[in-house]
């Protein structure tokens, strides 16, 4: 009777790999169907030139904004006379300000509402490594701010006049950026120590429309 139990243990055991086996191979058969009629989802990005990626050859920025187009004609930037110095005035420029969105129209779209943001510090650390590490963690805040609501920031930590220092020093900054971002209607300045609290304030444009200078205070 041993024996006879021990043959039907193995036989089970014999009929029970079988059944997994074929099961198996079915699994196996049927996958091999699937995959051979469906398409593989292809989950790695894709790199395109930037010369394929539209009929004028243009890139693009998240905004809608070409980067690469720079026409011949020519600009305020041409002019010999035109100077980043703060004692050389810059004289209408609305004038030359509509003449290069005339040349860049992909940056005319929203210009009436675009913003850039000049904030910065002076050159040299601070005193206290906290002063340092205060500034960083507002300038963050600044960031932020403008990722939220789609400004640019312009930051500087070098003096760009050699007689102009502490306050005085934003005045050559404001310029220089007004010069560097012809597409901004705005530049607006906030100070390296001050902190948004409320992340979905915005400027009242509407407001300031006829206004080319705006004071708080």
């Amino acid at each position: 009777m041993a024996k006879l139990r021990s043959r039907s243990f193995w036989s089970h055991l014999s009929d029970a790999f079988l059944f997994f086996a074929a099961a198996f191979l079915a699994l196996v058969l049927v996958w091999s169907f699937w995959s051979y009629f469906t398409p593989t989802p292809n989950f790695l990005p894709t790199f395109t030139h930037p010369s394929s990626n539209s009929k004028n050859n243009l890139v693009e920025s998240g905004f809608g904004v070409n980067l690469k187009s720079d026409p011949k004609d020519p600009t305020f930037y041409d002019d010999p006379e035109m100077s980043y110095s703060i004692e050389k005035p810059v004289k209408d420029w609305d004038g030359k300000r509509k003449e290069w969105l005339k040349h860049h129209p992909t940056f005319a779209a929203g210009a009436r509402e675009r913003i850039v943001l000049v904030t910065g510090s002076q050159p040299k650390p601070c005193k206290n490594p906290v002063g340092d590490h205060s500034l960083l963690r507002l300038f963050k805040n600044k960031v932020d701010y403008c990722r939220i609501h789609g400004c640019d920031v312009f930051y500087n930590n070098l003096l760009l006049h050699p007689k102009m220092k502490s306050f005085w020093a934003k005045f050559p900054i404001v310029k220089a950026a007004m010069l560097a971002h012809p597409e901004a209607e705005w530049i607006w300045w906030v100070d390296s120590d001050a902190l948004f609290t409320d992340m979905e304030f915005k400027l009242p444009l509407e407001r300031y429309k006829n206004h080319n200078l705006v004071v708080n205070g």
